[in-house]
């Protein structure tokens, strides 16, 4: 099926739970995106029903391309079981995307490791899903899995959660790469100098102590009622810092819902 979206939470989100969702996101103006669309067009139609094809346009829904942190399109993701499994960016051969999705077709079904884990920190319990995590043992085996590693560690033992972030691990999902790094930046002591000795600096510390204690919420609500005096302070580190924490947690965990308009006003007034 190929189909224009109007209602990502349905079409995409809760629809990937009973069918795997490629989305493209693409737009009209975008020369590689018309060149792109007729190839996973074919390509769905190839499939005969073993995946859906899904396409954003991010002039009309531009809250979704904002939330999914859609910065360059064309931009294909693959929806699996109700969470993002892998993506690419730009115009791709045939063949390459063919290869993409069947690697991702392929791991449908297996046990995702940490599980018990992912579900707690998804419903906002992050003792619990530290807990969990320590209780479970093994290693990460592939990319996706050195990610999750290191989103559990970033709570408990930030220096670890960036030494296990090699460079070729960015490209397996480089948003969420660059938020582990710089919330791990900022919970070991690193650029808060530039905050300066200012009643600023110990409030955006307050929230640094919040989050390490895993008082996650505290720690938002610090750091956005800080932008709301000045979103530029200390040479934007705080904008940097929030940015960083709303894509750690994701789009659609409650704490992401609940300060994206707080958020959104702080730094649009």
């Amino acid at each position: 099926m190929i189909f224009d979206v109007n209602d990502f939470e349905q079409e995409v989100i809760h629809r990937s739970k009973t069918i795997p969702v490629v989305v493209d996101f693409w737009a009209a103006w975008c020369g590689p995106c018309r060149m792109l669309s007729p190839l996973l067009e074919e390509l769905a139609a190839e499939a005969q029903g073993k995946w859906d094809l899904a396409k954003v346009n991010v002039d009309e829904q531009e809250a979704v391309a904002v939330a999914y942190g859609v910065s360059g399109i064309p931009d294909v993701r693959i929806f699996i079981d109700g969470e993002e499994k892998d993506r690419f960016i730009g115009l791709q051969p045939k063949k390459a995307i063919k290869s993409w999705l069947e690697k991702n077709l392929s791991q449908k079904g297996q046990k995702i490791k940490w599980k018990t884990a992912l579900d707690l920190f998804e419903q906002g319990k992050f003792h619990e899903a530290i807990e969990a995590f320590e209780k479970e043992k093994g290693k990460p085996e592939n990319p996706q899995e050195v990610l999750i590693y290191a989103k559990f560690l970033l709570l408990s033992d930030p220096q670890k959660a960036l030494a296990v972030l090699q460079p070729e691990i960015e490209s397996e999902d480089p948003s969420f790469y660059e938020a582990v790094k710089s919330l791990g930046t900022f919970l070991l002591g690193k650029e808060i100098e530039k905050l300066g000795e200012t009643e600023e600096k110990i409030r955006f510390v307050e929230g640094l102590e919040a989050i390490k204690k895993l008082d996650i919420e505290k720690g938002l609500f610090n750091w956005i009622s800080l932008l709301h005096i000045n979103k530029n302070i200390g040479e934007g580190i705080v904008l940097k810092a929030v940015r960083s924490l709303f894509r750690y947690l994701g789009p659609r965990h409650p704490l992401s819902l609940k300060y994206s308009r707080a958020f959104s006003t702080a730094v649009n007034v």
